[in-house]
């Protein structure tokens, strides 16, 4: 096996590994956001509960679309996959600390 083929089987490894738990991420933030009330994004967050389900439900189906391609078809990740990752870590650095400083 030359050096080249490892090189690229180590690539699909990193990106795939990295779109699964960036899909992983997505899931998780989108089940959190779902089972909040929607009092507390009022309270706590500068968006509504709608917006954020419209951005994760965006980041869920980019997420796992991505997720998909990447692992099924040994494409690339792209750019949708890692706005999704981005959308998702938003998600969970802000509104969710708030909730979880705020929760009893």
């Amino acid at each position: 096996m030359d050096l080249l083929r490892m090189v690229l089987m180590i690539e699909y490894g990193l990106q795939a590994g990295l779109a699964l738990v960036g899909a992983g991420m997505v899931i998780w933030a989108m089940f959190d956001a779902v089972r909040r009330p929607a009092s507390s994004f009022e309270n706590h967050s500068k968006q509504t509960k709608s917006t954020w389900l419209l951005i994760l439900g965006a980041a869920l189906i980019f997420g796992l679309g991505s997720a998909s391609l990447t692992i099924l078809y040994g494409g690339r990740m792209g750019l949708f996959g890692l706005a999704s990752i981005v959308a998702a870590g938003v998600y969970l650095a802000g509104p969710k600390r708030e909730f979880q400083m705020w929760s009893y």
